[in-house]
């Protein structure tokens, strides 16, 4: 018969329960001590206790054990080693007895007996916050998106702007003529001709109907003055004839300012390039969790301010800063691009300058002006065609195709179509997460009348009270992960969420003297597997207003 010499304490305020929602990571030592500071009682002179059975008849006073909610029992004879539980109920057998149930914790009694493997973690806090380093989606409602501030960039006001006039003759013995002109390295027949004011050139057409040389006039637009690369502005004095009202003409002197626009053989670019810093106050809340300063919570929109835009996310760019290029080439309604720079992450130097220029948007056209002999309506038409009518041409053309594949048939023809849809339906899905434009009828003569042909940058969030919603969760659950790897059991000062696959093992036994029972490894593997908070501090269990930094 084995001496009467087993411990037991029984503690009150212990802050776990069998829920095994919230666990504490000490050690075997650390979980005796817990017991002894909260203990209302103990007493070394049972027989051997078993932990298997789940009550015992203790020598306690009813009143004492009904103060426990945890014990803590050992049986030295047999093992030095400690068995935790949770107090499930306390019975009454007489004066100075009570009779105690309880269920044995098994994370903390076997806490020290297992080490963590590899696995499939699927959520858990990670130990190095980096903006940009987290972006993997977490599927949760973030509600509307709101301006959280709001510049433009490039400088095209009316203010700002040239009429030039594309034209087959120029007055005699102007500077700089040559044998062949071109723009953007594309060879013109035409000569380009800048007016510092909207009055010069209409002087300049007059001149030229009086001249009968009105067929010279090829084109009248509007362009930016960065396109316009003068070097010198010349006066010319144009003689021509005008018409009175009794048949007869008489000479009219027409003095006009101008410059010929030289020769360029590639596109030119805006003076500056435009730079976006971080936006780090959602809002104006400044998140704890740095995944809320990327997208889909955090970005900056690109628009033209003619109907189309496109996203840009903070953490696509080298040091989680967007840059912003423009470049153009002098054509009838101008074609000019703004496209990101260390776009990415590139990191060669020279690919950093060109990485983004596939996800540029292009700027509205600019006006073209009429006059008499305006060859190019059916140009301006074209460049205003609305993006959605091709788009619907496009689906005629689907449609045709799809008939003629099916000899006529409407049924084969429905099956063909919807697989069709369902194709759409997927690129649309996709391009919920990349850089889009989208838009409608070009609006470029409203646009520039009203100052706004400027390319605008808006940084974008989520409302403020969302960020605070999400920042909680992320907070008390960490980031949605799906990796395999050694989760993070530790890293944080207060508290590490962690939660596995639901067929997924977090470790196996690892003392070598005594091993894991497997029915308690797996009610840890099935904790893990529903979700555990794991405290470093019995005092601050639930206490989830602390700063949870990284260790």
């Amino acid at each position: 018969m084995g001496l009467q010499n087993s411990q037991i304490i029984i503690s009150k305020n212990i802050k776990l329960d069998k829920s095994y929602k919230d666990v504490l990571d000490y050690t075997e030592s650390e979980m005796v001590a817990l017991c002894r500071a909260n203990a209302v009682a103990t007493d070394s002179s049972y027989s051997f206790i078993r932990s298997e059975k789940g009550v015992i008849k203790t020598g306690f006073s009813y009143n004492d054990a009904l103060k426990c909610n945890y014990m803590a029992f050992q049986n030295p004879d047999y093992s030095n080693k400690w068995f935790f539980a949770f107090i499930d109920d306390v019975e009454y057998a007489n004066d100075g007895t009570a009779k105690i149930y309880y269920t044995i914790d098994e994370y903390s009694t076997w806490f020290d007996y297992w080490n963590p493997e590899a696995c499939l973690v699927i959520r858990e806090h990670v130990n190095n916050d980096t903006v940009g380093l987290h972006t993997y989606p977490e599927g949760l409602e973030h509600g509307d998106y709101i301006v959280n501030s709001y510049n433009e960039y490039g400088n095209f006001t009316v203010e700002e702007s040239f009429v030039v006039i594309a034209t087959t003759w120029l007055p005699s013995n102007t500077p700089g003529i040559t044998a062949t002109s071109y723009q953007g390295g594309v060879v013109s027949g035409c000569y380009f001709m800048a007016f510092y004011t909207p009055a010069d050139a209409t002087k300049f057409i007059k001149a030229l109907d009086g001249l009968s040389k009105g067929d010279a006039v090829v084109s009248v637009f509007m362009i930016p003055s960065f396109l316009a690369i003068v070097g010198t502005w010349h006066e010319a004095d144009l003689t021509s004839k005008e018409n009175l009202m009794n048949g007869k003409t008489q000479d009219v002197v027409y003095h006009i300012k101008f410059a010929l626009l030289p020769n360029t053989t590639g596109s030119v670019n805006y003076s500056t390039d435009y730079t976006v810093t971080l936006n780090t106050a959602i809002n104006g809340y400044t998140p704890k969790n740095k995944k809320l300063l990327c997208y889909p919570y955090n970005y900056v929109l690109l628009t033209n301010n003619n109907g189309n835009n496109c996203d840009f996310h903070y953490e696509d760019f080298i040091n989680n800063t967007p840059v912003f290029s423009i470049t153009g080439v002098l054509s009838p309604g101008c074609s000019i691009k703004c496209f990101p720079k260390n776009y990415k992450l590139y990191t060669d130097q020279e690919a950093t300058q060109h990485a983004g220029f596939n996800d540029g948007l292009m700027a509205g056209k600019f006006p073209i002006g009429s006059y008499k002999n305006d060859s190019f309506v059916n140009w301006m038409t074209q460049q205003s065609v609305n993006t959605k009518f091709a788009q619907v041409g496009s689906a005629f053309k689907i449609g045709g195709m799809l008939f003629q594949e099916t000899g006529g048939d409407d049924s084969q023809y429905a099956s063909l179509f919807n697989q069709q849809a369902k194709y759409l339906s997927d690129r649309y899905q996709h391009a919920l997460v990349s850089p889009q434009a989208s838009g409608n009828i070009n609006g470029g003569d409203v646009t520039f009348a009203f100052n706004e042909m400027n390319f605008g940058i808006y940084q974008m969030s989520i409302r403020e009270e969302y960020a605070r919603i999400l920042d909680e969760y992320f907070e008390k659950f960490g980031y949605m992960t799906n990796r395999v790897k050694l989760p993070n059991q530790r890293g944080r000062t207060y508290w590490n969420f962690v939660q596995i696959g639901s067929s997924e093992n977090i470790g196996y036994s690892s003392n070598s003297e005594r091993s894991v029972p497997s029915s308690s490894m797996d009610t840890i593997n099935g904790i893990y597997r529903s979700g555990v908070t794991i405290w470093h501090d019995h005092a601050n269990i639930g206490n989830y207003s602390l700063n949870n930094t990284i260790a």
